[in-house]
């Protein structure tokens, strides 16, 4: 039987975990044409809840479409540009329609040479951006003229570091003229968005409702992966369940490794789930080596005290003086850089965005 779990990549189906009443609400807000800013950190399972609300509105009456658009690794306005207009290319299977569609921008289409998917990109002179961001943008909304609109930008804080003077300016005046699409915008780092969303300061003050994805319960994962267990007559002990959810802090990437691993298994007991996370952390061993020496000595020594305390208690005297700061500001700074570097977030105490790089670390301990 085919291993039920994944996660190398978004899941959808039987392989995604729960998250009705968050499926419910974000399609009820694609319906009627509101805009939504989801955020939580990374490894929660936000791409994977987005794709999950797009299948289930193509199968609605009537069909809600919906465009995907991952900003990761935009570096400027041209690189936005070009991801709408590669995006558009998921509800018009021709590229000449698109093409059509743009008449009189110059844009350019090919196909990926790793995916085979066709994308779009535009050659813009600096003086013609805000003439394309309102085109591409338009065409979109011409989408949505006879049926209704999802379109989602993913990692939506990238657009908080490009360089265009005036562009979240120019792009919230093009979208909040569209009456038929519902936006989401999605991303990992709450404290950028939420002052992208909530400061008056900033364009798009107030123009998206917030909708912060919280942990799926502990009882979700048992009922999930009990019954997918039981489709090939094993029986996952509850205790086997709640050991691995607390192992993975709620992380659902990782909770899914460990039940594809155990998937394999022959032996279902407390010793295999051991094996598997040293298997899971070694296999980012290098990796973790990376990223640990392009660290400075305040950063590893702040991040060895989180993953030693879990963020408790750690500007006590004796913890500063144990771990090696000779003042809450140093480590002060050094946390701060670390959430800037999208390694630690903050809810009430700091907390790893990685959990099996908290499990390394306090291997190296």
């Amino acid at each position: 039987m085919k291993n039920p779990f994944s996660y190398s990549e978004f899941v959808t189906g039987e392989a995604f975990c729960n998250r009705k009443q968050e499926k419910e609400d974000l399609i009820y807000f694609a319906q009627n044409s509101q805009n939504v800013l989801l955020y939580s950190h990374r490894r929660m399972g936000k791409t994977s809840l987005v794709h999950e609300v797009i299948k289930q509105l193509k199968k609605l009456k009537p069909k809600v479409n919906a465009v995907y658009i991952d900003l990761y690794g935009t570096l400027d306005e041209n690189d936005f540009i070009d991801a709408v207009l590669t995006g558009i290319m998921q509800i018009e299977s021709k590229l000449e329609g698109i093409l059509k569609r743009v008449a009189g921008l110059k844009v350019t289409g090919s196909f990926d040479p790793v995916t085979g998917l066709p994308t779009l990109s535009a050659s813009i002179k600096p003086r013609e951006k805000p003439q394309y961001l309102e085109k591409a943008l338009q065409v979109l909304a011409s989408y949505s003229e006879k049926q209704k609109l999802l379109v989602v930008f993913d990692e939506f804080q990238e657009i908080a570091n490009y360089s265009e003077k005036g562009f979240e300016k120019r792009l919230r005046k093009v979208i909040q003229g569209h009456r038929n699409i519902s936006y989401i915008f999605s991303g990992s780092q709450k404290h950028i968005l939420i002052q992208m969303f909530d400061s008056v300061k900033y364009a798009f003050y107030k123009m998206a409702r917030s909708y912060p994805l919280q942990k799926i319960e502990t009882h979700h994962y048992i009922d999930w992966s009990t019954k997918l267990f039981k489709k090939k007559n094993v029986t996952l002990d509850e205790e086997i369940v709640v050991n691995i959810v607390e192992r993975c802090d709620y992380q659902p990437m990782y909770i899914q490794q460990f039940l594809f691993d155990l998937w394999r298994s022959d032996i279902i007991d407390s010793a295999i789930i051991e094996d598997i996370e040293k298997s899971i952390v070694s296999s980012q061993k290098n990796q973790f080596i990376v990223l640990w020496n392009l660290l400075t000595q305040n950063q590893k020594k702040a991040l060895r005290l989180v993953a030693e305390t879990g963020g408790k208690g750690i500007y006590t005297a004796e913890m500063l003086q144990r771990a090696g700061f000779n003042s809450g500001s140093v480590l002060q700074r050094a946390l701060s850089s670390l959430m800037e570097k999208e390694i630690l977030y903050k809810d009430v105490t700091y907390q790893f965005q990685d959990t099996m790089l908290k499990k390394w670390i306090q291997r190296l301990s």
